[in-house]
């Protein structure tokens, strides 16, 4: 069909005279520069954009194709494919919603289309991939082509996908940490209070205040378990004070009213990287955690050192103390601090005997650091 394109309804209208019984007529010179002029500012745009535009003529079953379907996916397509070609690379969970949210499109004579899936790579991998498209209809509402283009978002999606992972890997230590101390303190207190009932009814007075000097103990150290976990429901002021600024605000919202001095000693300057200040905190979080629940201390320090090529972070604690080799490199949470510091391609180091306190030391380097 030979025709002009109306900018303003998307479709193809003939060119005719003002006589009824006349027949198509060619374009005019201008029209014909004018498309001309349309046609090669496309070109343009397709050749400067990083994603995979693409013409797919409906009534042909032809797409073509410009070099993002190259250097997106691997693909030696700088021309012209089967649209069936296109199909048969979406992974198969995703095909057939993919195919009939085209043909739905289509069918409903609708203007834009838009859709998620995953796309096969030339390497065999799979793409996430945004794609978007226009279609052109003619006056009888027939479609005619669909311009698009497919927009690599993999990188989104892995992210994304990530994050919900590490929200869930957090909420299940949450529910772990409730279950291990909450729950059983709460249980502690009920027994404890019951024994005390039983000893009053019996007039045994000394050993009623002996359960509940117990109970008021176990109720103080519920008291201190569950401030440290709303503390860790809250989110972090990382992002808004850095990692010194959450630091202080961990002792003061946590140590302080738990009746512990928690003091915060900085040495060295200069920047941290964002992805090094998040790991630091989260082991700081962790060993300030375990001198909370274990150790009995009233007082805890926390030295961050920064030189040129590393960075030492170390938590320090008064508190009973213990014998390293009795508890295990699995104990006391230190498991989670040696993966983080295997991540940053740091060292710990932890010194501590029964009745001199604890010192929990990472050294991270600066350099190379994933």
């Amino acid at each position: 069909m030979t025709g002009l394109f109306c900018r303003n309804c998307d479709k193809l209208h003939p060119v005719m005279d003002n006589n009824p019984d006349s027949r198509l007529h060619l374009p005019t010179t201008d029209a014909i520069d004018h498309l001309a002029a349309i046609e090669e500012r496309l070109k343009i745009v397709a050749e400067v954009s990083a994603d995979a535009i693409y013409d797919w003529n409906i009534n042909t079953g032809i797409t073509r194709w410009n070099h993002g379907m190259r250097t997106l996916f691997g693909y030696p397509v700088d021309d012209e494919q089967a649209h069936l070609w296109w199909q048969a690379h979406v992974h198969p969970e995703d095909r057939q919603r993919t195919v009939e949210s085209v043909q739905t499109t289509l069918a409903k004579r609708e203007r834009f289309w838009a859709c998620e899936y995953r796309y096969l790579r030339a390497d065999d991998t799979y793409a996430h991939v945004l794609d978007r498209g226009r279609v052109l209809y003619d006056e009888q509402e027939r479609p005619l082509r669909m311009i698009g283009a497919m927009i690599d978002i993999t990188d989104r999606v892995l992210l994304a996908e990530a994050q919900t992972r590490a929200a869930l890997e957090e909420r299940q230590r949450l529910a772990r940490d409730l279950h291990d101390s909450v729950t059983q303190s709460l249980y502690s207190l009920t027994l404890l209070a019951e024994a005390a009932r039983r000893w009053a009814a019996a007039g045994h007075l000394e050993q009623v205040e002996t359960h509940l000097g117990r109970l008021g103990e176990t109720a103080q150290q519920s008291l201190k378990e569950m401030r440290l976990l709303v503390y860790e429901l809250r989110p972090a002021a990382l992002e808004k004070d850095g990692l010194l600024g959450a630091l202080q605000r961990r002792l003061d919202a946590v140590e302080r009213r738990a009746g512990v001095d928690g003091r915060l000693r900085v040495e060295g300057s200069g920047d941290i990287p964002p992805h090094l200040e998040e790991a630091l905190y989260r082991i700081a979080q962790e060993a300030l955690n375990n001198a909370l629940k274990h150790a009995g201390a009233n007082k805890v320090t926390i030295r961050l050192h920064t030189a040129v090529d590393h960075i030492t972070l170390e938590v320090s604690d008064n508190g009973r103390g213990f014998a390293p080799e009795q508890v295990g490199s699995g104990g006391l949470g230190l498991v989670s601090i040696q993966e983080r510091a295997d991540r940053l391609g740091g060292h710990l180091s932890l010194t501590s005997q029964p009745g001199s306190g604890t010192a929990v030391r990472v050294d991270v380097p600066l350099k190379e650091t994933p």
